[in-house]
């Protein structure tokens, strides 16, 4: 068979195909800003099922660097006793990398191989690297991202990458089949291409861990303002605005709203906008027994001064008539913990929602208000 339509170097092992070439790809994301590039690889895995106690490895594909220039690495068993090979091939070839990239490895690949690999007495000790799934970057953000659904080709669509391989995983394990029956190597070209651009794709879908380095707090805000807007009925409104701009940028536009913030992304910028509300919130006091309600004036004060109270006018304060009113313009607040932003303003002191001054924002606190608006989007709405 000419192998050339495949790769430029290729090599038959007893048991196995083994192919290593360049690979065509490039890579946006600052892979250095994980480690040392030399250090890291790419892997992906083809099985004859999802049974880790029945079911083979086939396929194994990586990629790596040489200097700055990606390459590729793939072993095929030749047929299904030579599932032994592949693991020996790759265990060795893996000893001189630390960071590990993978999409959704952490809950199939990993576990599969260690558990397939201990069939042979082979130690696939992967807690020894740093080990970094991009699917997980991703997977507990749909409800901002609004994806039909996580796979990795679903993500390549939305990143514009194209595929020359038309199969699934699954769709190959027949394939497969075929080709150890017939030896048939027509066959080896859909399975080395299936798996060849799942890994090679990775490359470009390591950029979704931009997502990871946003909600790590990692950005700059480039401005904020409290500015005037009109709503749909005409009506002059107020809202914080802010613009960031993210560590590393994300790969694609992303609009989401909730509870009166907005949240887009687009052009390497990303823009917050926070509704502001005007009226009247209390302040509850704590320790209320330290405190009298004065009902014709609907406030709570401290026992210090309430003697000068005529006691028809006073009672003993509650948990729920310890507060003071204040009017005025306000923030949500995101974080009850975050003792920078207090005091908390409240409906009731049991509230689910409690706010702060609008004035209360500056420039040596916004970075923190962020931090705080960003960690609240990523929490999946409760239904």
């Amino acid at each position: 068979m000419n192998y050339l339509f495949i790769t430029n170097y290729y090599a038959k092992i007893t048991g196995m195909l083994v192919i290593k070439d360049k690979a065509d790809i490039k890579i946006t994301y600052p892979i250095e800003s994980i480690a040392d590039k030399d250090k890291v690889l790419f892997f992906d895995i083809e099985t004859t099922g999802f049974s880790r106690k029945y079911c083979n490895v086939y396929l194994i594909g990586c990629m790596y660097f040489s200097g700055n220039q990606p390459m590729y690495a793939q072993w095929l068993a030749e047929n299904f006793n030579e599932e032994s090979n592949i693991l020996m091939a790759f265990h060795k070839f893996i000893q001189n990398f630390h960071t590990i990239i993978h999409f959704n490895g952490n809950s199939f690949d990993i576990p599969f191989l260690q558990e397939r690999g201990e069939k042979y007495h082979l130690n696939f000790d992967f807690e020894r690297f740093r080990s970094i799934d991009i699917y997980k970057s991703v997977s507990n953000i749909n409800h901002i991202l609004k994806m039909q659904n996580q796979k990795q080709k679903t993500f390549e669509q939305l990143l514009g990458i194209r595929r020359t391989d038309p199969f699934s995983g699954g769709d190959l394990i027949e394939v497969f089949k075929q080709y150890v029956e017939s030896k048939d190597e027509r066959l080896i070209f859909p399975l080395l291409l299936h798996n060849r651009e799942d890994v090679l794709n990775m490359g470009e879908l390591v950029s979704l861990l931009s997502f990871s380095d946003l909600f790590q707090h990692k950005f700059e805000i480039s401005e904020f303002e409290i500015k005037d807007y009109k709503t749909l009925e005409g009506d002059t409104e107020q809202e914080l605005s802010i613009s960031l701009k993210p560590e590393n940028p994300i790969p694609f536009p992303v609009s989401y709203h909730y509870h009166g913030i907005y949240f887009k992304i687009k052009d390497k910028t990303i823009d917050i906008s926070v509704k502001i509300k005007r009226g009247t919130y209390k302040y509850f006091f704590e320790n209320y027994k330290d405190y009298y309600y004065l009902p014709l004036e609907d406030r709570a004060i401290h026992k210090s001064v309430a003697g000068f109270v005529d006691n028809k006018y006073r009672k003993k304060a509650t948990a729920t008539t310890c507060y003071e009113k204040i009017s005025g313009a306000f923030l949500p607040m995101f974080d009850f913990s975050n003792t920078s932003f207090h005091p908390l303003f409240k409906e009731e002191p049991k509230s689910k929602y409690a706010f702060i001054k609008a004035s209360m924002i500056n420039a040596d606190n916004i970075f923190s208000y962020c931090c705080m608006i960003i960690d609240y989007l990523k929490e999946k709405p409760k239904s």
